[in-house]
C-alpha cells in the first residue's frame, strides 16, 4: 500500500549512505589485510610455524570484507519488508555451501589446509552476498550509492563506532578460536572448521528472534510501554530457550552421526563426533545470545554492550590457552556467550539500560555510547 510504499522508498534512501560507506570501508580492510597481514602477525607474536597458514586464511577472508560488509547492510533492509524467511533462506544455503566447500578446499580433494578453508568461506559469502542483492533488486529495495551527507555522517558515527568496537572484539574471538585449532594441527583445524560451520549455520535459526526485537522494541521503548515491552522481552527470551534445545539438539545428532556428509577423513569425524556435546552446548547458548543482543541493539546499550564484550573477549583469550581439543574450544565460546547473555538479561530485568528502564516504566530513551 502506499504507506509501505513510502517506508520502503524511505528505507532505501536511509541505507544508501551506509552501503557505500561499508563498500568503502570493506575495500580499505581487504587492502590492510593484502599488504600488511604478514607484519600484523609478527607483531601479534603468532608462532611462526602458522604464519605461512594464517597469511593464507587472512588474505582470503580479507579478499571478501567488502561484501560481508555489504551483506550486513542488505540484511537489515530486509527487516522493512518484514521478511525474515528469505534472508534465513539465503545464509543457510550459504552455510551449507561453505561445509561443503570446507570439506573439498581444506581437507578433500584440494587439501589447502587453513586456505582452504577460508577460500570456502569467501565463495559462500560472495553467493550469500550476490543472491541478497539480486533480492533486493526484484523487490525495488536495492540503495544508489552516494556520500553521506554531513547530518547523516554525523549520525552514523554515533552508531558505527561503538558498533565497529563491538565487532572487532567478536572477530578477535573468533580468530583467537582459529589461531587456537591451528596450533592442534591440520586434522584438528578441519575437525574445528567442520563443527563451526555447523555451528554457524544452525545457529541461523536464532536470527529471526533478533530481528523481532530489533523491529518491534525500539517503538516501544520510545513509547515508554512497560507492559508491552516486559511481554516482548519475556516472549522473546522464551522463545529462544526452547528454541535453542530444539535446534541444538539437532546439531549434536548432526555432528555425531552426519560427519560423514561433511568429511571423508576419518581422524576429521572423530573429532566432530568427541567435540558434539562441546557443539550442543555452544549452538544452544549462542541462540539465547543472538536473541538478547538483538533486544540490546534496539535499546542501543552500545556501551554495555561493548564494556561486556571487552571482558568476555579477554576472559575466553585466556581460557583458550589451556585448551588441547576442538572441544575445549567450543566451550570457551560458550562460556564467553552465556556469560554476556546471563549479564544482559540480568541487567535488563532488574532495570538498567533503555530497555530495563522501559519494562520498570522509568525512562524513555537515551543514549548509550561508551
Amino acid at each position: 500500500h502506499k504507506s509501505g510504499g513510502g517506508n520502503m522508498d524511505a528505507a532505501r534512501d536511509a541505507a544508501s549512505a551506509p552501503l557505500t560507506v561499508s563498500f568503502f570501508c570493506g575495500a580499505i580492510l581487504s587492502l590492510v589485510y593484502a599488504f600488511f597481514t604478514p607484519n600484523i602477525l609478527k607483531k601479534l607474536k603468532v608462532d611462526p610455524l602458522l604464519q605461512t597458514s594464517a597469511t593464507s586464511y587472512i588474505h582470503w577472508r580479507g579478499a571478501i570484507a567488502w561484501a560481508a560488509l555489504a551483506q550486513s547492510v542488505s540484511l537489515s533492509l530486509f527487516i522493512v519488508t518484514k521478511d525474515a524467511i528469505t534472508p534465513l533462506k539465503i545464509i543457510s544455503c550459504a552455510a551449507i555451501l561453505n561445509v561443503i566447500g570446507d570439506a573439498a578446499f581444506c581437507v578433500w580433494p584440494l587439501r589447502g589446509g587453513c586456505g582452504g578453508a577460508a577460500a570456502a568461506t569467501a565463495l559462500a559469502t560472495l553467493v550469500s552476498t550476490g543472491w541478497m542483492v539480486k533480492s533486493l533488486k526484484d523487490r525495488k529495495l536495492w540503495p544508489k550509492l552516494r556520500l553521506p551527507k554531513k547530518k547523516e555522517f554525523a549520525a552514523m558515527s554515533e552508531f558505527t563506532g561503538p558498533l565497529l568496537l563491538i565487532t572487532f572484539t567478536r572477530m578477535g574471538g573468533f580468530m583467537n578460536m582459529q589461531k587456537k585449532a591451528m596450533s592442534l594441527g591440520v586434522e584438528a583445524l578441519a575437525g574445528y572448521q567442520l563443527c563451526m560451520n555447523l555451528m554457524l549455520f544452525f545457529i541461523l535459526f536464532g536470527e529471526p528472534l533478533s530481528q523481532l526485537g530489533q523491529t518491534k522494541l525500539p517503538a516501544i521503548i520510545d513509547a515508554n510501554d512497560s507492559a508491552q515491552a516486559k511481554a516482548t522481552f519475556k516472549s522473546i527470551i522464551t522463545l529462544s530457550t526452547f528454541a535453542a534445545f530444539g535446534v541444538a539438539a539437532v546439531a549434536y545428532l548432526t555432528a555425531t552421526f552426519g560427519s560423514g556428509m561433511f568429511s571423508s577423513a576419518a581422524g576429521v569425524q572423530a573429532i566432530a563426533r568427541s567435540a558434539a556435546p562441546a557443539l550442543l552446548l555452544a549452538v544452544a547458548q549462542t541462540i539465547v545470545g543472538i536473541a538478547a543482543d538483538g533486544c540490546l541493539m534496539a535499546s542501543r546499550d552500545f556501551g554495555f554492550m561493548l564494556y561486556t564484550g571487552i571482558g568476555t573477549f579477554l576472559l575466553q583469550t585466556k581460557l583458550l590457552q589451556y585448551c588441547n581439543s576442538v572441544g575445549d574450544i567450543l566451550m570457551t565460546f560458550t562460556v564467553r556467550l552465556g556469560m554476556y547473555s546471563v549479564l544482559a538479561v540480568g541487567r535488563t530485568a532488574f532495570g538498567y539500560g533503555n530497555l530495563g528502564r522501559a519494562i520498570h516504566g522509568k525512562s524513555k530513551l537515551v543514549s548509550s555510547t561508551p
